[in-house]
C-alpha cells in the first residue's frame, strides 16, 4: 500500500527525530562519561607522579612521620579514596584512607569494574626502587554528574520525542524549514559546539523543541564548566605538592646520560647547591664546585648508573668559605618518550657525616676504656637482665658475654645474697634512690663465690620511670678473704675452729641481754676433760690436739644452731644455751638434758691414730636470765660447778646451786612416777561448774587430777610441766578429751542436762599435732557427744607461733560445731589483730586479775578492758577464780555475767556436780 507523501514525511521525520534525539542523548552522555573518566585518570596520574617526588626524601630516610605528613596534605583532595606508601620491605610506612589488602603486582593504572581508579607507582631514587605509592580515586563524583546528566538528557529526550512527533506533523504540513533549523542545531550540538543556539521560532511546539535543545546544550555547557573547576582544584593541588617538594631538604633532578648535565631540577638548589635553578642548566657550573679528588668518582657513578640505584658521596663547595658533603643517588630510566635519562636525588649529608665521625671516635674511646678496665661495667634493662657487659666480666665469672646477655642478674648471684639483690632492685625501681652501693657474692661458672662491690645507678625516661640500670662490679674477694682471716684469727680458735674467749664473751653478753628481754632462761655448761693431761703427756701434743678436735666435732654436732660452743684454751670448753624455759626449774632440766647427752657422747672411745682412748668430761652448769650477774661472774659460777663435778667423781654434771641440783633429781623422780601413773590409771577428772549471774549452772570445766599413792594429790602445775617436757602431753590430752566427751554424752542423754557445756583445756603441743582435728572428730563420733556443747580452752601462747595454721585448724573444728574459749586472756602476748580473726565464743578473765580486783586498780582496769573487748567482738566473757560475793558483784557492775570459782563450787568428782545439776542451781561453796 502506498502512503501519502506527507505521511511518509511525517513518519520519516518522526523516525529521524527519534533516532537523532536518542543518538544525541546517548552520544553526549557517553562522551561526557568517557571525558570524566579520562580526566579523572589523568588527574590521578598527575597527582600520583607529584606525590612520588614529594615522598622520595622521607622514604630515603625511612622517616614515617615525614611520609605521613605528605599524605595528610593530599588527603583532602576530592575523590581520593586512599594513599599508601610501602617500602622495599613491603612495610606500610604511611597510610591515609583505606587501601586494599595488596597493591597491583606491577606499577601502572587500572580502572576496576566499579570505575575506581587504582594507580601503583614505583618511588625511585637514582634508579633504585625505594618502595611503592598506591593511590585510589573514586568515580563517585564523575558518575554522579554523569548520572544526573543522563537523567536530565533522558527526560529532555522524552520531551523532545513528544515534540518531534508534533514537529513532524507540522513539518509534514507546513514548516519543514523549522525542522531543518532544529536539525542544524542538533548537528551542532553533536559536533560539540554547545555554545550554538537554535534561533527562536514561533511560540509553538517547534519553538519549545528549539528551546529544549538549547537547554540541553546549556546543561552540557555547565557540565564542562564544572569539569574546568575540578581541573582548577587539581592544579592547585599540584601547586601545593610542588611547594611541599620545595620545602624538602633535597634536590630531585633529571640529567642527560651522555654528559651528566642536569636538564630538570626540583627543590631548593640555592640552599643546597648554592646555585639557582636557572643557573643549574649551564654546562659545567655544578662540576666546577665538586672537589677535584671526588669528581672522577662522581662522573664514574653517573657513567655506570643502571636501573639499580647507586650512590656516591662527594665534597662540594656550596660557597667560597666551606666544603659540604653531598650524596647523589642516581639510576638510569626512560622518559615518557622512551629516551634514556638519568634520574637522581641530591642530599646534604654533612651533619650525618660529622655525627658519624664523632660517634665513631666516641665509640672507639669508649670501647678502649671498657675493654681494658679491670672493673666489670654493666647495664641492665628494667627487668634486671644484662644488656651490656665488658670483657672483665669473663675474667671475673668465667661466663662469656654472649651467653650472659639477656639473662637475669639473679641467675649469677648466690642464694644467700638473693634477698639483698631484690632489696637493691626494689629501691632503684620503686624507691627514691637513684644510686646505691653494696657488696654481694657472684657465682662463677665453676660455682665459686666471688665477692664484688656493686655501684649502680638508675636511668629514667622523661616520665621518671626506670628503664635501665648501669654501674660497675669490683672484685673484692681477696679483701674479703683477708678480712675473714683477720676475723678468724681474732675470734676463732686455730686448732678447733671454734669461737675463742673473745667471741665467747661477746656472744655471752648478747645471750644474757636476750634472756633478760624475753624472760627466757639461758645456761652455761663449762666442760673440762678429766684425763686430758695424761693423754697429752703420754701420747704427745699432736695426739692431744687431735683429741681436742674430735671432742669439738662431737659436741658441735649435738648442740642447736642457736647455741654456741667455744674453746677457752687447753681442754676447757664452754657451751651457751639460749631460749630455755621461762621457769627456772624447767630451764635447769633442759640444761641437764643436754649435759647428759654430752656425757654419754664423750664416753664413747676416741680413735687417736693407732690408739683408742677414753676421755670423760666434768661439766659445771649455771643458769642466767635476770641480768644480775656479769659475764665474768657467770663463768666463775660455771667453773666452780665444774670443779664440784670433778670432786664428785668426774664424768658428771653439777649445777652451781646445790638446791637446783636437787630440783633436777626431784624432776627425774616425778617423771618416773608420772609414767607409772599413766600406766596404772592414777589420773582422773574433776569438774568445776560455770554459772551465770543467777547461779544457774551453764557448764563445767574438766580438770585433771593425780592421786599419788604416796604423795597424795600432786598439783597439776608440777606434772603438767613434766608431760610437756617429755612429750606425754599428747597422749594425756587425748585421754582427757576422750573421758570428758564420754561424760558429756552421758549428760545429754538426760533431758534436764542437755544444755550443759563441757570445757576442756588443750595444750599448745596437743593442738599443733597434725592429727588433732581428725582425733577430735573421731572422739565426738565414737562417744556421741554433741559438738556444739564442747568448748576447747586454748591459751594465748598458742598464738605466738604459726598463727595462720592455728586459725585454719580452729575453723575446721568450728565447722564440726566445736566452740572455743581463750583461757588466761590478758596474761600473754596475743595480737588483737589476730584475736578478731579467731572463731572464739568465749573470753576468760584470768584469776590473777580477779584475785586483787577490789584493791588493785590495774587489775580492775584490765578486767574491764577484757569485758569491753568481748562485747565489742560479740563474745561471751567468764571470770575465773571468783571467791567472794564482793568480787562477783564488782564484776557484775562491769558487765560480766558468767563466773567460775570457789564461791560457786570447788572442782570435784562427777557425782558431786551431778547432785547440783539436779536443781540447776548452786549456792556458795568454800
Amino acid at each position: 500500500m502506498r502512503l501519502r507523501f506527507s505521511l511518509q514525511i511525517i513518519i520519516g521525520a518522526v523516525a529521524i527525530q527519534v533516532a537523532m534525539v536518542s543518538l544525541l542523548v546517548w552520544n553526549t552522555t557517553h562522551q561526557i562519561r568517557e571525558s570524566h573518566t579520562e580526566l579523572l585518570v589523568r588527574s590521578a596520574e598527575q597527582q600520583s607522579l607529584l606525590m612520588t617526588s614529594a615522598l622520595v626524601p622521607g622514604l630515603a630516610y625511612s622517616d614515617a612521620a615525614m611520609l605521613q605528613d605528605v599524605l595528610q596534605l593530599v588527603s583532602g583532595q576530592p575523590d581520593l579514596v586512599y594513599a599508601v606508601v610501602i617500602d622495599a620491605g613491603e612495610r606500610r610506612l604511611a597510610v591515609v584512607g583505606t587501601p586494599p589488602e595488596s597493591l597491583l603486582p606491577v606499577t601502572g593504572t587500572q580502572v576496576d569494574e566499579r570505575g575506581q581508579v587504582h594507580i601503583t607507582r614505583r618511588i625511585d631514587l637514582a634508579g633504585q626502587s625505594l618502595g611503592l605509592l598506591g593511590v585510589g580515586y573514586s568515580p563517585e563524583g564523575v558518575n554522579a554528574l554523569s548520572d544526573a546528566l543522563l537523567e536530565r538528557n533522558v527526560t529532555l529526550g522524552i520531551a523532545m520525542l513528544a515534540l518531534s512527533i508534533l514537529a513532524a506533523v507540522l513539518f509534514g504540513l507546513v514548516i519543514t524549514r523549522r525542522l531543518r533549523r532544529l536539525d542544524a542545531g542538533a548537528r551542532a550540538f553533536r559536533a560539540g559546539r554547545l555554545d550554538h543556539r537554535i534561533p527562536p521560532l514561533a511560540n509553538d511546539e517547534m519553538g519549545d523543541l528549539a528551546r529544549t535543545l538549547n537547554a540541553l546544550a546549556s546543561d552540557l555547557g555547565q557540565s564542562q564548566s564544572t569539569l574546568r573547576q575540578q581541573n582548577l582544584k587539581l592544579n592547585r593541588s599540584v601547586e601545593r605538592m610542588e611547594a611541599l617538594l620545595r620545602g624538602a631538604e633535597a634536590v630531585l633532578w633529571e640529567a642527560e646520560p651522555a654528559t651528566g648535565q642536569w636538564r630538570f631540577v626540583n627543590g631548593d638548589t640555592q640552599a643546597i647547591l648554592g646555585i639557582s635553578a636557572q643557573q643549574i642548566g649551564q654546562p659545567g657550573i655544578r662540576e666546577a664546585r665538586v672537589h677535584a679528588d671526588d669528581l672522577p668518582r662522581l662522573r664514574e657513578t653517573y657513567r655506570q648508573a643502571g636501573p639499580t640505584p647507586s650512590s656516591v658521596d662527594y665534597r662540594y663547595r656550596s660557597n667560597e668559605a666551606s666544603w659540604v658533603w653531598l650524596r647523589d643517588i642516581v639510576s638510569s630510566a626512560s622518559d615518557s618518550d622512551g629516551h634514556a635519562v638519568l634520574r637522581g636525588l641530591t642530599l646534604d649529608v654533612s651533619p650525618q657525616r660529622q655525627a658519624a665521625l664523632a660517634l665513631k671516635d666516641s665509640e672507639s674511646r669508649y670501647r678502649e676504656v671498657i675493654e681494658h678496665v679491670s672493673e666489670v661495667i654493666f647495664r641492665t634493662d628494667h627487668q634486671g637482665r644484662w644488656t651490656l657487659l665488658n670483657p672483665a666480666w669473663e675474667e671475673l665469672t668465667g661466663y662469656s658475654i654472649a651467653e650472659s646477655l639477656g639473662r637475669p642478674v639473679s641467675e649469677f648471684v648466690s642464694a644467700e645474697d638473693s634477698p639483698l639483690l631484690e632489696a637493691l632492685t626494689n629501691q632503684l625501681l620503686h624507691g627514691n634512690k637513684s644510686q646505691l652501693r653494696d657488696e654481694l657474692r657472684l657465682l662463677t661458672r665453676a660455682g665459686e663465690p666471688r665477692w664484688v662491690s656493686v655501684f649502680v645507678r638508675s636511668s629514667q625516661d622523661a616520665e621518671g620511670r626506670v628503664i635501665a640500670t648501669f654501674g660497675t662490679l669490683t672484685d673484692i674477694t681477696e679483701r674479703k678473704r683477708a678480712e675473714e682471716e683477720i676475723r678468724r684469727l681474732a675470734f676463732y680458735d686455730s686448732l678447733t675452729e671454734l669461737p675463742n674467749r673473745s667471741l665467747l664473751y661477746d656472744r655471752l653478753r648478747l645471750a644474757m641481754a636476750s634472756a633478760a628481754r624475753s624472760r627466757h632462761h639461758g645456761a652455761i655448761l663449762f666442760l673440762d676433760l678429766d684425763n686430758f693431761k695424761d693423754i697429752n703427756d703420754t701420747l704427745g701434743h699432736d695426739v692431744g690436739d687431735e683429741l681436742l678436735r674430735q671432742v669439738a666435732s662431737r659436741m658441735q654436732g649435738t648442740i642447736r644452731e642457736t647455741d654456741t660452743l667455744a674453746r677457752l684454751g687447753g681442754d676447757e670448753f664452754v657451751i651457751i644455751l639460749n631460749d630455755l624455759h621461762p621457769e627456772q626449774a624447767q630451764a635447769a632440766v633442759e640444761a641437764e638434758t643436754l649435759g647428759s647427752k654430752l656425757l654419754h657422747l664423750l664416753a664413747e672411745p676416741f680413735r687417736l691414730g693407732e690408739h683408742e682412748r677414753h676421755c670423760t668430761p666434768s661439766i659445771g652448769a649455771t643458769l642466767f636470765g635476770d641480768g644480775e650477774v656479769n659475764v665474768d661472774e657467770l663463768l666463775k659460777q660455771a667453773d666452780l660447778a665444774m670443779y664440784r663435778a670433778k670432786d664428785s667423781g668426774r664424768n658428771t654434771l653439777c649445777f652451781f646451786e646445790p638446791e637446783m641440783h636437787q630440783v633436777v633429781k626431784a624432776r627425774a623422780a616425778l617423771e618416773a612416777d608420772f609414767r607409772k601413773a599413766l600406766r596404772e590409771d592414777q589420773l582422773h577428772l574433776h569438774y568445776q561448774p560455770h554459772v551465770d549471774d543467777q547461779g544457774h549452772i551453764l557448764g563445767a570445766e574438766a580438770l585433771l587430777r593425780w592421786s599419788h599413792p604416796e604423795r597424795g594429790m600432786v598439783p597439776p602445775m608440777e606434772f603438767i610441766a613434766v608431760a610437756e617436757q617429755t612429750g606425754l602431753i599428747i597422749k594425756l590430752g587425748r585421754w582427757v578429751l576422750q573421758t570428758a566427751c564420754q561424760q558429756l554424752a552421758l549428760w545429754h542423754r538426760e533431758s534436764q542436762w542437755m544444755r550443759i557445756n563441757m570445757a576442756v583445756n588443750v595444750s599448745a603441743k596437743q593442738f599443733r599435732h597434725p592429727d588433732f582435728v581428725r582425733e577430735v572428730a573421731e572422739i565426738l563420733q565414737s562417744t556421741g557427744a554433741p559438738a556444739q556443747h564442747l568448748v576447747l580452752e586454748l591459751t594465748e601462747s598458742l598464738l605466738l607461733e604459726d598463727t595462720e595454721t592455728v586459725i585454719t585448724r580452729m575453723n575446721a573444728l568450728r565447722e564440726l560445731g566445736v566452740g572455743f574459749a581463750l583461757d588466761d586472756f590478758g596474761t600473754g602476748y596475743s595480737s588483737l589483730s589476730y584475736l578478731k580473726r579467731l572463731p572464739l565464743s568465749l573470753l576468760k578473765i584470768d584469776q590473777s586479775f580477779v584475785r586483787d580486783i577490789l584493791v588493785d586498780a590495774n587489775d580492775a582496769a584490765i578486767a574491764e578492758m577484757i569485758i569491753t573487748l568481748a562485747k565489742t567482738l560479740g563474745l561471751e566473757v567468764i571470770a575465773e577464780g571468783v571467791e567472794t560475793p564482793e568480787q562477783r558483784d564488782f564484776l557484775l557492775e562491769m558487765g560480766c555475767h558468767q563466773f567460775q570459782g570457789y564461791l560457786f563450787g570447788r572442782p570435784g568428782p562427777v557425782d558431786q556436780l551431778e547432785k547440783r545439776l539436779v536443781g540447776r542451781r548452786t549456792g556458795t561453796h568454800n
